[in-house]
Parts: C-alpha cells; structure tokens; sequence
C-alpha cells in the first residue's frame, strides 16, 4: 500500500509539475502575445503618427512656399510698376545745370520706370557711326518678317571700301559676305566698308522712307554719305528705343547683335565694373557714345546717348564721367524703389 500511495504522490507531483509548467508556457505565451499584439498595434499607430506628421509638414511646408510665393509676386509686382523719388527731377535738372557750359547734349531714358531726361536735346551734332544701327533695324526687322534672310550674302565691290574696316579688309572684292556678318562688323568695331556694302545693296533712300513712314523718323542718308550732319539726341533716344526692343527677341539675330555690342572699342559709357552695350561715332572734333544698360540682376534697363566736341581733347575722361554720373541718381532711384518693394512683400 504504500508503495502504491508513493507512486502515486509521485505522479501527481509530476502531474503537478508539468501543470505549473503548462501554466508557465501559456502565461509566458499570453505574455509575449500581448506584447507582440501591443507593439504591433503601438507600430501602426507610430506609422499613422508618423504619417499624419508627415501630412502636417508638407502641409505647412506648402503653406510656407505658397506665402514665399505670394510676397514674392507682391515684390516683383512693384518691382515692375514706375516709380520715382520726390527728388529726382531736381538732382537731374542740377546734373544737367553743372553740364551747360561743357557743349554737351544729352538723353537719359529709364525704359520701366518711365522717366526721360534731355540736355540741348534739339542741338545738332555730327552724328559718325552712332547712325548705323537704322540699317540694322531695318535688316533684322525684315528678317523677322520672312522678307529676307540674314544669311543672304552681299557683294563686297571695290566702291565700298572705306577706311576703318578691319574686319572687311580680310575679304577679296567681289566676295559674298552673309548680312549677319556684316552686322558683327558693324556693331563690333564700327566698320565702314561693312556699312557701304549694305547702303549700296538697299539704298539709302530705302532706309529713309522706311523709318519715315513707320515711326515718323526723318533721316538723310545719300549712299555716298549714309550720315546725319545734324544730329540730335533726341533721335538718337529714338534709335536706341528701336534697337532695344529689336533686342528683347530670344533669337540668333539678338545673340550675334548683343555679342558685338559688348566691346570695349571707344567704349566710354560703360565705367568702373559698369558694363553698357555701346555704339559709338566719330568724326573730327565729335566724339558720341550711345549706351543700352540691360538693368543687371533688376532687369531695369536704361538707354543714354552722350554727345561731345571733344574728340582731340578729353572725351575718354568726359563722357565716362558723364555716365557714371547719371547712373549714380538711376542707382539711388533704384535702392529706394527696392527698399520700398520689400515693405510691399507683407502688406
């Protein structure tokens, strides 16, 4: 009996063992299941977390580049309206004062803030080369027209050799020379013969009637002398307005044009680290420089013609002067249109 008592206190011992351990496994089971359940469950709900501030910060990110977005426009809007300070006009007129007696004749044009400035506007100088962009604008405007092409070629005849053409002089005569060549010479270093060839070619009486008739320009060009003997700067801001716009065209013709009219050849209205596209003229005792300043990072161009007598004596300290001056009060208009504009961004 009692070995059988023995044995079985041993089985339920073992019984109890192997109870107490299924017990352990599945408390151990519900255990690691509730953690596996509540990290899988705490996982889904850092992802949607995670997604709902990933939602909230490109939410405000879009909201941040939209606001940038709107004061942006607000500034360029400005940017892009006229304006003036009060005191313009007087430093201008007080410029233009200390000027009368040096025989100068001057135009001035802001193209986007809207204001234009003359001294003896009316005065006739000799006009040079500084003429020569009338026959560019007819060419380039013809050729924008479908009416020719600025790879048609003119002949290079005996008749239209002058001096001062270096870049003609390496052509034979009776060569064939592409107009958008032409144009290079004539823009790059004022070539003469570049200029005769195509007088001849069109007529000069061509170009009179056709800036004339469309912008109400009189012009007296002969073919044996395609000059003004009485040229105002008056014309000349009309020039320089045609030509601007002739420029505003994204194209070959524009690229060639700006190309040749960023030289350094008698170029006295560009200063310090002030660079203007240029054409000069000269002849005797005139000397002239007409100037596009594209506006650089502003994008706010102006156009200045500068006409002297002063060929023989100082005009490469005069007219460079003369310059900087006029855009030292274009500047100062500028930094308070800026200073103005950024106020504007969060109005």
């Amino acid at each position: 009996m009692k070995v059988v008592v023995k044995k079985r206190k041993r089985r339920l011992k073992k019984t109890g063992i192997l109870f107490l351990v299924f017990v352990a496994t599945l408390l151990v089971g519900i255990v690691f299941g509730s953690i596996g359940i509540y990290n899988s469950f705490a996982k889904k709900e850092t992802k949607t977390e995670q997604k709902q501030n990933d939602n909230k910060q490109a939410e405000e990110t879009k909201r941040l580049e939209e606001e940038q977005k709107a004061r942006q426009q607000k500034y360029d809007d400005c940017m892009n309206q006229p304006y003036k300070i009060e005191s313009l006009d007087q430093e201008f007129n007080q410029l233009f004062d200390s000027y009368k007696n040096l025989n100068l004749a001057i135009s001035f044009r802001d193209i986007k803030n809207d204001y234009v400035y003359f001294l003896n506007e009316n005065k006739g100088y000799y006009s040079g080369c500084i003429v020569k962009p009338f026959s560019v604008i007819y060419l380039v405007q013809k050729a924008r027209a479908g009416e020719l092409s600025l790879n048609d070629t003119l002949t290079y005849m005996p008749e239209d050799k002058h001096q001062f053409s270096d870049y003609t002089d390496q052509h034979n005569f009776y060569d064939k020379i592409p107009i958008i060549d032409l144009i290079r010479y004539m823009f790059t270093n004022s070539d003469n013969s570049a200029y005769f060839i195509i007088m001849r070619s069109y007529g000069s009486q061509t170009f009179n009637q056709y800036f004339k008739e469309k912008y109400g320009i009189t012009l007296h060009f002969t073919n044996r002398h395609p000059f003004e003997a009485s040229y105002t700067t008056k014309t000349s801001d009309q020039l320089l307005q045609l030509l601007y716009e002739l420029l505003q065209v994204d194209d070959e013709a524009t690229k060639v044009m700006k190309e040749a009219l960023y030289n350094d050849i008698e170029n006295t209205v560009s200063f310090d680290d002030i660079k203007l596209m240029h054409k000069y003229g000269e002849y005797d005792v005139w000397h002239n420089d007409t100037g596009i300043y594209e506006g650089g990072g502003n994008n706010h161009p102006y156009l200045v013609s500068i006409f002297t007598t002063r060929a023989l004596t100082d005009y490469k300290t005069m007219i460079p002067k003369v310059s900087k001056d006029l855009y030292t009060i274009y500047k100062k208009n500028m930094d308070s249109k800026e200073a103005y504009c950024k106020t504007q961004m969060d109005s």
